[in-house]
């Protein structure tokens, strides 16, 4: 297999994973409703500068996703298929870039195809591939940060320099525009990291790598505050603070309270994380450090540093949900490619045995015929999660009823609502949803939307808590 029909099977094994799925599965209640809501209410409403959730400014990410799924919407209607899609092509995006990355590392094709496949069948992975969440944009602006740095360090012609170090001030300014700061702090961690390591195996101080990573830091923050700046000038100085303090320092510190969670939480969620290719990181790893060990080649650092110095930084932050982890999973897809494509004599002899023991096994037909139909295993399995997964999860049958209500004439209430209601609110209905405050007595002609685990509640249960109550008369 030569380069080529690598890339190719790394595109193809990631529609055929995702795309089958994605013309299945609904917006579920939680944050993607309220994401695609948001990105709704941008689009009809055309104000592109402050994101709203049912009118309301919502600033707890910058408007880069946002933007892309308004996009979407004005190429295909606003469905869940356009939700979704920005997310997609970031998950295949980052399946491509990690096959350049480990190419330019001088992995070998095995290696890198094995890469790239692994990264986009992991199970977080593959689950927030399709969902209408900013973090796989984020975890492709960081990847593509990463590896246009690496070019730029290994690059000798002048041209292309220049063109890595343009991509590499983008790549970071992407990653700012979608998540704040973090866009910054992991790549930065990560290279910078790289960079001392590296020094201290080669003995010697490389400092014109530590100015073009200093001078991409400075200029994509220049790129990134224009959005902070603007925010300023249109909505003063709270809502400056907001999405630039608050959102950007308060969940690291602890002082916002949002996902508040002890030192050891990613350790203990460790079982399922990178699943399941997980027991190989540990080999892969050890296999890893010899290597730089024995030939003092700093390229064998880049993805112990990408992945366990951002690591340690992120069990440092308050602020802790498994989905944080999504940009890491490229480092540790990259280690257990290599170590895969490059087996341990011990276990190329025991294959090498098995081999010679039991022929059929090894048979070209099982990869020709067995492949297709483990494929096909996995998409009618998907496609029947997803059918599941919409009737527990989506909120499309309360506002189809919602909607028919309204052409009616009733008029519709968010009673207390949570921001996963509100902004399914728009997304579904394409407009505001009054909201107040819940009251002993619904007024007649009135239809309240409730969110509620409690059992004693009067009306139409639907998906996620969510009950649908009559006005009395």
């Amino acid at each position: 297999m030569n380069e080529r029909q690598a890339l190719g099977s790394v595109i193809l094994v990631g529609a055929l994973i995702i795309l089958p799925g994605l013309c299945v599965q609904q917006l579920e209640s939680g944050d993607e409703t309220r994401v695609a809501g948001i990105a709704a209410e941008m689009f009809i409403n055309g104000d592109y500068l402050i994101p709203r959730l049912n009118g309301t400014p919502f600033l707890e990410y910058p408007p880069l996703f946002y933007w892309s799924v308004s996009f979407c919407y004005g190429l295909f209607g606003i469905t869940d298929f356009s939700a979704k899609l920005p997310s997609v092509l970031s998950a295949v995006g980052c399946g491509v870039l990690l096959f350049f990355l480990a190419r330019k590392m001088r992995y070998s094709i095995t290696g890198a195809l094995l890469s790239s496949v692994m990264l986009m069948t992991s199970a977080q992975f593959f689950g927030n591939s399709r969902k209408c969440t900013v973090d796989m944009m984020l975890a492709f602006f960081i990847l593509f940060s990463v590896y246009q740095f690496y070019c730029l360090v290994i690059a000798t012609a002048r041209g292309k320099s220049s063109l890595h170090f343009l991509l590499f001030i983008l790549g970071i300014a992407g990653g700012i525009y979608t998540k704040g700061l973090l866009g910054l702090c992991i790549p930065l961690a990560a290279l910078g990291s790289w960079l001392v390591l590296g020094d201290l195996v080669k003995h010697r101080i490389a400092w014109k790598h530590y100015i073009l990573l200093f001078l991409g830091a400075f200029f994509s923050l220049v790129l990134g505050s224009a959005w902070y700046v603007l925010l300023y000038r249109a909505g003063g100085e709270l809502m400056f603070n907001t999405a630039f303090f608050v959102n950007n320092f308060g969940r690291f510190t602890g002082s916002q309270g949002d996902h508040a969670e002890s030192f050891l939480y990613y350790f203990i969620k460790l079982p399922t994380l990178f699943f399941p290719w997980l027991p190989l990181l540990p080999f892969a790893i050890r296999r890893n450090i010899r290597k730089v060990r024995d030939s003092r080649q700093a390229e064998f650092l880049l993805p112990l540093c990408f992945l366990l110095v951002p690591f340690l930084a992120l069990c440092c932050a308050s602020g802790k949900r498994i989905v944080y982890l999504l940009p890491l999973y490229a480092p540790c897809a990259l280690l257990c490619g290599q170590f895969l494509s490059n087996l341990p004599p011990g276990v190329r002899l025991f294959r090498r045995k098995i081999r010679i023991r039991h022929p059929r096994l090894f048979h070209p037909g099982i990869c020709r015929y067995g492949l297709p139909v483990v494929f096909s295993c996995f998409i009618a399995a998907d496609i029947g999660y997803c059918i599941y997964s919409n009737r527990q999860y989506s909120l499309r049958p309360l506002f189809k009823t919602c909607m028919e209500l309204e052409k009616n004439g009733k008029q519709l209430v968010l009673g207390n609502p949570a921001e996963r209601t509100r902004g399914a609110a728009f997304f579904y209905l394409r407009h505001s949803v009054e909201e107040r405050k819940k009251e002993a007595r619904i007024p007649p002609d009135e239809f309240w939307i409730f969110r509620s685990r409690k059992q004693s509640l009067r009306g139409t249960r639907f998906a996620d808590h969510h009950y649908l109550l009559k006005g009395e008369s």
